[in-house]
C-alpha cells in the first residue's frame, strides 16, 4: 500500500514495513549469534559477527551503534590486520558523522601501519583528501586525490565519479596552468578517471587553453547537481569563486593591458560586474583598473630602483669581504695566535715556531 503526501509523491509503507522487519530480524540473530559464541569462547567470531553489526547499523544510518560495536569488535582483535580495519570502521562512521579532526587522527594512526592491500590504502587516502578538502586546503586536497588507483573499486566511502569531480574542483581553484598539465591532464592514472566523464575532461581542457568563457558554463551547468552531493556542497561556492578569480588572473597574465569589454565576453559577465569582481581581484596586485576607458593595465615596476638598490647591496658586500682580507692579512703578518677558551685538538695547536714568533712579538 502507498500513502500520498500531498506534494506528488507517494510512500511506499509496504516496502519500510517490510525493511524495518527484515532489520530487526537480522540484529536479533546477529545478537544470538554472538552469544553463542560468547559461550564458546570464540574470539575470532566474536569480533566479526560485532563487526557485523556495526556494518548492518551503519547501512541503516544508526551510527551511534554502528560506533558501538565496531568499538566491541576492537577488544576481540588479535592482528595487525584487525586492527586496521577497526580503525577503517571509525574513519568511515567519523567521515560521515563530518568529525573531520577525529577522521585526520585515525588516517594518522592507519599510516603507520605497515599494509600493502591496495583497498586498504585507498580507503585510507581517500578519507585524508576529504580531510584535506573540508578544511579547506584544496591543493592538497586535489593531490591526495590524485594518488588513488583508478582500478578494483569496491563499496568506498565515494564513487570514481564522485573522485574525479573532487579532484578537478580542487585543481581547478588552486593549481597554476603547468600544475594544471603536468598534475592533470598528463597523469596517466587520471586519464583513466577522466575516461568516464568526457564532459569533465573537456572543461578541464578549456581552461587549461584558456577558453575560460567554455568551461566556467560547462561548470554552471554542473553546479545545481553538485549541491546536491554531501561532502561537497558546502564548499561549492567558495571553490566556483576560487575558479573564477584563478581564471581572470590567468586571462590577465600575458598581457600588460587588457580590454575589459572583450574580458567580460570571455567571462559571460557584464563590464560594469566585472569591474567589480576586479577591484577585489587586483588588489596588492600590480594592476590598475581603468574605469573611464575601461582598460585593465599592468603597473611596471622601475627597474632603475631596482638596479640601483642591487648595486649598493653588491659593494656593501665587498667593502666587508675586503675589510675582513686585510684584518686577516695584518694577523698573519704579525704572527699572531688567536686563542679560545675552547680546547683544541692536537690538530688545531699551534707549532712550537708559531709560538717563538708569538712571544717575540709580545716582548717587543
Amino acid at each position: 500500500s502507498t500513502q500520498s503526501t500531498g506534494e506528488g509523491m507517494s510512500i511506499n509503507v509496504e516496502w519500510i514495513t517490510q525493511t524495518s522487519k527484515y532489520m530487526l530480524n537480522k540484529v536479533d540473530r546477529l545478537e544470538q549469534d554472538i552469544k553463542g559464541y560468547q559461550v564458546t569462547q570464540d574470539k575470532e567470531n566474536i569480533r566479526r559477527a560485532n563487526q557485523l553489526l556495526g556494518d548492518h547499523f551503519h547501512d541503516c544510518g544508526d551510527l551511534s551503534n554502528a560506533t558501538k560495536y565496531y568499538q566491541k569488535s576492537r577488544d576481540y582483535g588479535s592482528t595487525v590486520t584487525h586492527t586496521l580495519e577497526f580503525l577503517l570502521n571509525f574513519i568511515k562512521v567519523n567521515v560521515y558523522h563530518f568529525h573531520w579532526r577525529s577522521v585526520n587522527n585515525y588516517v594518522e594512526k592507519a599510516e603507520h601501519i605497515d599494509e600493502t592491500d591496495p583497498r586498504f590504502l585507498r580507503r585510507i587516502q581517500l578519507a585524508k583528501g576529504l580531510t584535506e578538502m573540508s578544511l579547506k586546503d584544496y591543493s592538497q586536497a586535489a593531490r591526495t586525490f590524485l594518488n588513488i588507483p583508478c582500478d578494483s573499486w569496491n563499496d568506498e566511502i565515494i564513487s570514481p565519479l564522485s573522485l574525479l569531480i573532487y579532484t578537478t574542483l580542487c585543481a581547478l581553484a588552486s593549481f597554476k596552468r603547468k600544475d594544471l598539465q603536468r598534475l592533470l591532464i598528463d597523469n596517466n592514472n587520471f586519464k583513466q578517471y577522466l575516461d568516464m566523464q568526457p564532459t569533465i575532461r573537456n572543461c578541464i581542457l578549456s581552461f587549461y587553453n584558456r577558453r575560460f568563457n567554455i568551461g566556467l558554463q560547462s561548470l554552471d551547468l554542473l553546479k545545481r547537481e553538485l549541491k546536491l552531493d554531501l561532502f561537497l556542497a558546502p564548499h561549492i561556492d567558495d571553490l566556483y569563486s576560487f575558479i573564477r578569480s584563478e581564471s581572470m588572473k590567468q586571462y590577465f597574465a600575458p598581457y600588460l593591458c587588457c580590454d575589459m569589454v572583450k574580458m567580460a565576453t570571455a567571462f559571460n559577465t557584464t563590464v560594469e560586474a566585472l569591474e567589480l569582481e576586479l577591484m577585489d581581484l587586483v588588489a596588492g596586485e600590480g594592476v590598475k583598473i581603468d574605469s573611464y576607458n575601461k582598460v585593465l593595465t599592468a603597473v611596471k615596476k622601475c627597474e632603475k630602483t631596482q638596479i640601483q638598490k642591487d648595486v649598493v647591496a653588491l659593494c656593501d658586500t665587498l667593502n666587508f669581504k675586503t675589510q675582513e682580507l686585510i684584518v686577516k692579512t695584518a694577523i698573519l703578518k704579525a704572527g699572531l695566535v688567536v686563542k679560545s677558551n675552547v680546547p683544541m685538538s692536537a690538530d688545531e695547536k699551534p707549532s712550537t715556531s708559531q709560538v717563538k714568533s708569538s712571544s717575540s712579538v709580545s716582548s717587543s
